[in-house]
């Protein structure tokens, strides 16, 4: 005799789940999808199971197929259940996608295997067994838990091995729900004639209800569209297919109009808006991403052109905000082509709201994101994650390049420069990853890192033998804000015995923006032996005047301004080497490419030259190789 008890409140539970799921906005994502069918199955099987538990109570007043049908039916849906919770653990991972791999053929071939089997007791008894005494279970009745708990340890599998792809709180709401399943399996075991194990699918789906399936979870509250999290899973489904319609556009400095409106007047524009393309654009899927960025996604590529043309005119108009406070605001445009193949959506979400930030200046932009502008940023990324690389695995190179004295062509000097490599062991240069490092607060370690090689070269080789007096290294602006700067740099030169004056640290005139704060730092510094040289002079915003508050030894000509003077033949910089001269500075001049070009400006009072006539940066083996013979 089996327990009715809990049938009541269970279905009650699950009909309010039903009735909340179609009342609320919905993407239609996988994991929406999977979520109904868990509800529609659980519901299937709370009828059924009362149903058929009820027939096999009462057998003599049933036929034995009858019986063996309903009962078969039960299973069925029983296993079905535990599959779909399996696929639902899959699409909270985003690991469903147009490529079958090997997990999807291993999880189907059981999912067959079992309803085969199942299916199977319509004709034979496997599962369980129909006769004149009733229903009873049948030698392979365990198969059942088989199947369900390899789901089960299949889903942990998983959940634990992509940890990294889920907040915190997914990742134990998934290892949760799927503990209660396992939980509800061991007490129906224990337990068969408790129709228990619903209760424990309800709970599961109660939890996966509050974390991943709640709508409040994907609405954004003001506009009242989806919000940015909704946007970046539908992406994620995305994988491996061709965009359709992604179109997008974002009001013009946002953060501004909310100073000029206020706050709640621009949130109250963002509700209109949100209303206005509800009302214009139902069939479609409307998200905000914040910052004043609406997007917009169809499965009609070609509805782009009217899209722009109805929300701009619509944009002529002011919206009205709270007490008929007229909002007038302006927008900009970023569509993605259509048609493109989506490898990583990561990177299609990174070129939306980059195109979207820049649009977001300038009125009346429109912008057209296209395979060249992923390629464009998943390089980019691979750079970031080279400069992760090496700064986690201390591995960035050193390369030195000759700085000549220029009347003697004799080597004096070299410039330390970094260099790291890409995942498949290309050398990428500075112009590529130094600014990535820049932003992402990597180029301190990275700059610490090139001190301590070019100490450890100093302390490595005979240095007067190969004809170096010392090594430029060069300091980033950010680098140079660091207050400890010098406390670092006399730790790591103590390291090696090495003494400052063999050093020369060159900075740029960006580090000298911040007047107080470079004074300070150089003279700390200059107390402790080290020398400064002022790089790239020329390349921007130049100013003679201020170099004579620092104590520079050296003043280094940007190749641009030299190459300048081989176009034009003016003046200016011969007339700003001889100022630099009367200053006190020795001059170097970079960009020398040929023979006629040294030439010209030892003949204008340049001390040294640095350039690919005398050579490109060598590897350190290379570089000791080549001037351990001079």
């Amino acid at each position: 005799m089996w327990n009715y008890n809990l049938v009541l409140p269970n279905f009650v539970l699950l009909a309010t789940f039903l009735v909340f799921y179609f009342s609320k906005p919905r993407l239609p994502l996988r994991q929406n999808k999977t979520f109904l069918k868990i509800l529609l199955l659980e519901i299937s099987l709370i009828f059924v199971g009362l149903f058929s538990s009820f027939c096999s109570e009462q057998n003599g007043h049933f036929s034995l197929r009858y019986l063996r049908v309903i009962n078969t039916i039960y299973f069925v849906l029983f296993l079905m259940r535990s599959f779909y919770f399996f696929i639902f653990t899959i699409d909270v991972l985003k690991l469903r996608n147009s490529n079958k791999g090997f997990l999807y053929y291993v999880y189907m071939s059981v999912f067959v295997v079992s309803m085969f089997i199942a299916i199977s007791n319509l004709f034979t008894n496997t599962i369980f067994a129909i006769t004149e005494r009733g229903y009873s279970s049948w030698r392979f009745y365990d198969l059942i838990y088989v199947f369900s708990l390899f789901y089960i340890l299949l889903a942990f599998i998983l959940i634990i091995s992509n940890r990294a792809k889920l907040r915190r709180s997914f990742f134990i709401t998934a290892l949760t729900f799927n503990a209660i399943l396992f939980v509800g399996y061991i007490v129906r075991k224990l337990f068969p004639y408790y129709l228990i194990m619903d209760s424990f699918c309800i709970l599961a789906i109660i939890i996966i209800y509050m974390t991943y399936e709640n709508p409040l979870l994907h609405i954004e509250s003001r506009s009242g569209v989806f919000n940015k999290n909704a946007l970046t899973d539908t992406f994620a489904e995305m994988r491996n297919s061709e965009t359709q319609l992604i179109f997008s556009f974002v009001i013009h400095n946002y953060n501004e109009m909310r100073e000029i409106y206020s706050g709640p007047q621009i949130d109250r524009g963002l509700s209109l808006i949100g209303e206005f393309l509800h009302t214009l654009y139902p069939y479609l899927s409307l998200f905000y991403a914040n910052n004043g960025m609406f997007v917009i996604l169809g499965k009609d590529g070609s509805l782009c052109d009217n899209l722009m043309d109805e929300i701009d005119t619509r944009f002529t108009m002011p919206w009205q905000g709270e007490h008929k406070v007229e909002l007038y605001l302006d927008v900009g445009f970023v569509q993605v082509e259509p048609g493109l193949k989506i490898k990583n959506p990561d990177l299609l979400t990174t070129a939306l709201f980059s195109a979207l930030s820049n649009v977001s200046t300038v009125d009346g932009a429109s912008v057209i994101i296209t395979g060249e502008t992923i390629n464009a940023i998943e390089h980019t990324t691979e750079i970031k994650r080279s400069v992760e690389r090496a700064v986690e695995h201390d591995a960035v190179e050193l390369f030195l390049q000759p700085l000549v004295e220029a009347k003697t062509r004799k080597l004096v000097g070299a410039e330390a420069l970094a260099r790291i490599r890409s995942s498949d062991g290309e050398l990428l240069q500075p112009s590529s990853f130094i600014p990535i490092a820049e932003k992402n607060g990597r180029i301190s370690i990275l700059g610490e890192q090139m001190f301590e090689r070019a100490c450890k070269f100093v302390h490595d080789h005979d240095i007067k033998a190969l004809g170096l007096n010392w090594i430029n290294v060069n300091l980033s602006p950010i680098q140079f804000l660091r207050r400890d700067l010098s406390e670092s740099f006399l730790t790591i030169l103590n390291r090696y015995g090495v003494s400052a004056d063999k050093i020369h640290l060159e900075i740029t005139e960006e580090s000298m923006v911040d007047y107080a704060l470079l004074n300070k730092q150089i003279a700390n510094m200059k107390r402790q032996g080290f020398h400064f040289v002022l790089d790239d002079y020329g390349k921007g915003y130049s100013n003679v005047t201020r170099l004579k508050r620092f104590p520079f030894i050296n003043v280094k000509i940007d190749m641009e301004l030299v190459w300048d003077f081989f176009k034009l033949q003016d003046d200016i910089l011969p007339t700003l080497v001889q100022t630099f001269k009367k200053m006190n500075f020795s001059i170097t001049a970079e960009g020398i490419e040929n023979e006629e070009m040294a030439v010209a400006m030892e003949n204008i009072g340049c001390d040294y030259l640095q350039g690919f006539l005398f050579s490109q940066p060598l590897t350190v083996d290379d570089f000791v190789k080549k001037y351990s013979k001079t």
